[in-house]
């Protein structure tokens, strides 16, 4: 088995800007399904229709529905989402400028024999 360390020692912004984004879409699309699934589940339980009944008890006339939840859990998806594609390429130019002071992490790669 032979073992060698290796530096990472720069992060292209751009590559970074890529990889955020690319996560940053998996997320949302991960995020409206639990914000899917768990609307349903608490529309199973009935928690939808009593929260509706005491809206319309105080007087109010909106009613929570899964399209105004979904809508809702888009809206917050999104600002996340363009945060974190914004903040990867600011966090791989704070990494460049870190590993020029200190070093970068050092990794270390195995090779298997099969």
């Amino acid at each position: 088995m032979a073992a060698r360390d290796v530096a990472v020692t720069r992060i292209s912004p751009l590559s970074a800007f890529r990889v955020g984004l690319a996560m940053s879409l998996v997320a949302l699309v991960a995020w409206l399904l639990a914000v899917a699934l768990l609307y349903s589940g608490m529309s199973a339980a009935g928690i939808w229709d009593q929260l509706n009944s005491l809206i319309g008890d105080i007087g109010g006339s909106q009613a929570i529905t899964f399209g105004m939840v979904i809508s809702f859990a888009a809206l917050i998806g999104a600002i996340g989402a363009i945060l974190m594609t914004v903040l990867a390429p600011l966090a791989a130019v704070v990494y460049n400028a870190i590993v020029d002071l200190f070093g970068g992490l050092t990794v270390t790669l195995r090779e298997e024999a099969e």
